[in-house]
Parts: C-alpha cells; sequence; structure tokens
C-alpha cells in the first residue's frame, strides 16, 4: 500500500477510481451499474406498427378510389352512349323507306326480299346486312350478294346471278356455270338449249369432286372453242371419257366427233374441212362417226369418217 502511494506522488496523478461492480455469482461476469438498458413497452410497438398499417391502407384507398371514380365514369359514358345509339335506330327517321333490288332473270323482286327478310318500316340502322347477303346468296341462282345502306331511309341489294354454260347427267340433269360446278338440279325449261356434259356419274364426281370439275371445266373450254365459228352445227352432247378423251355429238342426225385429248383447234378446223366436204353430198345427216382422236399420217391430212349409207362401214375421207 505504502509503495503504491508513493508510486501515485511521484507521477503526480490520482489514481482513476474503479467502478463500482458486483458479483451475481460464482463464475459470473460483473456488472456495472452505471449502465442501464430501457425495452420499448408492448403498447408502443403495438401502435408503432398499427400506424404504419394505417398508412399503407390510406394509400391503398386512395388508388383504389381513383380506381372505382375512373370505372363509374366509363360506364357512365358507355351506358350513356348505348341509350344514344338506341335512340338513332329507333327513330323512325332512319326507318327503311325505300329497298332497291338489282334486276334477276331467275329471281323476282319479292322473292329477293323473302330470302333477305326485310320489308319497308324496318330499322335501317338494326340491319346486319353481311347477315342479309348470305341468306341471300343461299338461292342456288345468285353467284354472290350485297347489302348496303344508303342514309336516311334507303337499303341497296346488289346480286350477281349464275349462267348456266351447260347441263350435266349426274343421275338426275344439273346446271353447270362456267366454273364447273352442278349449282342446282335443273328442270326442262332451263336446260332447253344447252349441251349436256356425259360421261361422269354421280358416285364418280362425289368420289373425286376436284378433279370431276376440273375435266367439266375443260369440256366447257371444248364448247367455247367450238362455239367460237359460226356456222358449224349446234351440238346435243359432249362425252367425256376418262380413257379416251373427249367426243361431240352433233344435234342433228347425232353423228359423233370423236378428238381424244388436246390440239383441239387443229382438230375442230380439220373438222371444218369435213363439213364442208359432206355437206352438199350426202350431207351433214350421212354422218355417223369422226375418227380426229388417232389421225392418220403425220399432218392429219387422213380421218377416217363413217357415212349412214355405208352401213357400219368405215370411209376415209382427204
Amino acid at each position: 500500500m505504502l509503495g503504491a502511494e508513493r508510486s501515485a506522488s511521484m507521477d503526480g496523478r490520482q489514481p482513476a477510481a474503479e467502478p463500482e461492480r458486483t458479483r451475481r455469482g460464482f463464475f459470473r461476469r460483473a456488472r456495472n451499474r452505471r449502465v442501464s438498458i430501457q425495452r420499448a413497452q408492448p403498447v408502443v410497438v403495438v401502435a408503432d406498427a398499427l400506424s404504419g398499417v394505417g398508412r399503407r391502407l390510406l394509400a391503398v384507398l386512395k388508388v383504389v378510389g381513383k380506381v372505382v371514380l375512373a370505372l363509374g365514369i366509363t360506364a357512365a359514358i358507355f351506358f350513356s352512349g348505348r341509350l344514344a345509339v338506341r335512340h338513332v335506330i329507333a327513330s323512325p327517321r332512319f326507318a327503311v323507306r325505300e329497298i332497291q333490288v338489282t334486276l334477276a332473270a331467275h329471281l323476282s323482286r319479292d322473292e329477293v326480299l323473302e330470302l333477305a327478310q326485310v320489308e319497308e318500316g324496318d330499322r335501317l340502322l338494326g340491319i346486319d346486312t353481311d347477315a342479309l347477303a348470305a341468306r341471300v346468296a343461299a338461292h342456288p341462282w345468285v353467284k354472290s350478294a350485297r347489302a348496303r345502306r344508303q342514309l336516311p331511309s334507303t337499303l341497296v341489294i346488289d346480286l350477281v346471278e349464275r349462267r348456266a354454260a351447260a347441263a350435266v347427267s349426274l343421275g338426275s340433269l344439273y346446271l353447270l356455270d362456267e366454273t364447273g360446278h352442278p349449282f342446282k338440279k335443273a328442270t326442262m325449261e332451263e336446260a332447253e338449249g344447252l349441251p349436256v356434259l356425259t360421261g361422269i356419274d354421280r358416285a364418280r364426281y362425289a368420289e373425286v369432286k376436284g378433279a370431276s370439275e376440273a375435266a367439266f371445266r375443260e369440256a366447257l373450254g371444248l364448247l367455247a372453242d367450238y362455239g367460237a365459228r359460226p356456222g358449224r352445227p349446234p351440238l346435243s352432247e359432249l362425252n367425256i371419257d376418262p380413257r379416251f378423251g373427249f367426243s361431240l355429238f352433233l344435234l342433228d342426225g347425232g353423228a359423233e366427233v370423236r378428238l381424244g385429248r388436246g390440239d383441239f383447234g387443229k382438230k375442230l378446223a380439220r373438222l371444218d374441212q369435213i363439213f364442208e366436204a359432206v355437206k352438199v353430198s350426202p350431207g351433214l345427216g350421212a354422218l355417223t362417226v369422226v375418227h380426229l382422236d388417232h389421225l392418220d399420217g403425220t399432218d392429219g391430212s387422213r380421218v377416217t369418217v363413217g357415212l349412214a349409207q355405208a352401213q357400219g362401214q368405215e370411209n376415209k375421207k382427204d
């Protein structure tokens, strides 16, 4: 102790006072009584949490409120617009007062209006023009149809009719349009004056529809080439044979002209020479068959022609 006091006096400094320490028991750390830790009260923690939740909820409510307001305004505009449209559609100013229909050879105005399901007094703006045109186009004679409005009160129905280019025998007689498509069963009046295509029956047509209609189109092209030169005898029938090709049958006398396949221009020119040769003697009525499907010689100068007075024998004409 004396040594310690002497050392302190020699340095001129007083030794620092040691903090008070207490022991909580054996082998336990001394605790500084001057340091104290205050824990937050549970009420304060809950209040802080509720305050944070409240602030977040308030922000969400502001966003939701804006969305609800926008939706409300949109709904109001939508329903107001619908009411305005209904008012305009129902207005007597836009009622149908005139219906213009394209003139058609096979459909009357009343038939078109019955198909269209429209009449004067209907609401012009309420008519579905696409559906109306589809109903009119469902008629077999109608190739295409279009409906349009002319405000304030006119409805226009334009239609294009099919043209019967020939008749085709498919079990029954059907009308054939220029695309080779059979579009309706023919009446005797409708088929009168039309050449008839034969050789493809109903079963084969159903089995190979695309190929059959392609053959019909080729046959129609041949008929057009035949009819392009005035003065040729009228035809009654064109037969299509999948193996041997095409044959023409004359209306007067029923003579058969076998053309086969391809090179129709050359064969028809040769046929004209034969017509000129037999026109005076013995006459076209004496022809029974003309073979242009297999021309004799490289230049087609010799053609086998069957004449009625030869009683089935074939005579060769140059």
